[in-house]
């Protein structure tokens, strides 16, 4: 197959619209920007769901079956019966079960199977730490493994990932590390009326300091090390606000410890908001914070979306020094990286940005030039047709485009 040839691209996982989730984000930018370099891309979403540029086939929401046996078995024909339709060159997919049965087209269709990893279940079980056997886990952990030495070619999205993957037997010539990454056409320096109605409507006056945290509400990104640090930031700026952005099973424990701690006042949780407003709520910020924890993350390393999109809007980030984060705020200088569950350095990291207003500028040019050049999703898009190209043209080793 020569490389300009289009391909015919079948993502075989439910397409949702960007609600805050970084894997809904991630199918919705890939599918569209491999859609806008002009291949067939073919996407299964819900009836409200229209991804622009692909073939979209609609299936009815999990709400709208009265048991979740009838829904995975409408999926399941749904998804053979584009797979019979489009006749694809590729199969994509981020999750295991779907790979699983990929792994039966494929040798149907004559298609190839590629996985992307985000993460894994081994390591996720390992950081939960559960006191009992968990059987369900197990399994999965097993099955992952198994698809990826079945896949034609892996995506992994950390380096970190790769490693662990190699450990547990997995060919390294076919693991291609490939990072998340921002829409830097809507995530861009912003200085517009709908920023000063935003602060209008949460309370915030203009000589107020902005610290904002932008995803779910998870054990494992570290919001209540933020919390813990604010004490010491409201000391010397007494005038800052904590923007919390999204939602998530911590939510209510979280807004529970500022309300302990009596710093509700100075802490804002809007729930989640539209995709497209994401990028409003970060330009109102003078920084922003990812505080991930060690467990999970550590190991596997990191490339989350946040710190792509906070770094495409200009703005300089305080993050964790985990693997996939601490070497991009040094490399770039584009922000300050701290020891993960560490509230004073966390603090005192704020601390020197808000006393430094050409330091907190020139960070935010210098992250918004490093994205721009290496983590679009277009650069993803475009990291990502050299594996289909190189896999549909059994080329080998790909290893070199890490």
């Amino acid at each position: 197959m020569e490389s300009e040839e289009r391909m015919k691209i079948y993502i075989m996982d439910t397409i949702e619209l960007p609600k805050g989730s970084g894997g809904a984000t991630h199918k919705w930018e890939l599918a569209r920007n491999l859609s806008k370099m002009g291949h067939e891309v073919h996407v299964m979403t819900y009836e409200d769901t229209k991804v622009e540029g692909t073939v979209t086939h609609t299936m009815k929401a999990r709400e709208k079956y009265r048991f979740d046996f009838l829904f995975k078995l409408t999926h399941l024909v749904s998804i053979l019966r584009v797979i019979m339709v489009s006749n694809p060159d590729i199969i994509y997919t981020r999750n295991v079960s779907f790979a699983l049965l990929g792994l039966l087209i494929k040798r149907i269709k004559n298609a190839k199977l590629v996985l992307e990893l985000n993460g894994l279940f081994s390591e996720d079980w390992k950081s939960e730490k559960k006191s009992y056997v968990d059987i369900k886990n197990i399994v999965w952990s097993y099955l992952e493994i198994f698809v990826a030495k079945k896949a034609d070619a892996i995506i992994a999205v950390s380096p970190g990932i790769k490693d662990i993957l190699i450990e547990k037997g997995i060919d390294k010539d076919k693991i291609i590390v490939i990072p998340n990454g921002a829409n830097t056409d809507i995530f861009k320096p912003i200085n517009s009326l709908a920023i000063k109605e935003l602060q209008a409507q949460y309370n915030i006056g203009k000589g107020d300091n902005i610290v904002i945290f932008v995803g779910n509400m998870m054990r494992w990104h570290g919001v209540e090390y933020l919390i813990k640090s604010a004490p010491s930031i409201l000391k010397i700026f007494p005038n800052t606000k904590f923007l919390i952005v999204g939602n998530g099973p911590i939510k209510d424990e979280l807004i529970s410890m500022v309300e302990k701690m009596g710093i509700s006042a100075n802490f804002i949780f809007t729930g989640r908001v539209p995709y497209e407003q994401i990028p409003l709520f970060i330009n109102m910020a003078d920084l922003c914070v990812a505080p991930f924890i060690r467990a999970r993350n550590e190991r596997m390393g990191l490339s989350p979306i946040k710190i792509y999109e906070y770094l495409a809007c200009g703005k300089p980030v305080v993050a964790s020094d985990i693997k996939g984060i601490g070497d991009l705020l040094r490399n770039s200088n584009a922000g300050i990286a701290v020891t993960p569950e560490n509230p004073v350095e966390l603090a005192n990291a704020i601390i020197k940005l808000l006393k430094d207003e050409e330091l907190r500028r020139q960070m935010g040019e210098n992250g918004r030039k490093v994205v721009v050049n290496n983590y679009s999703w277009d650069h993803t898009a475009k990291k990502t047709i050299e594996v289909f190209e190189k896999i549909l043209n059994k080329k080998g080793d790909y290893s070199s485009a890490r």
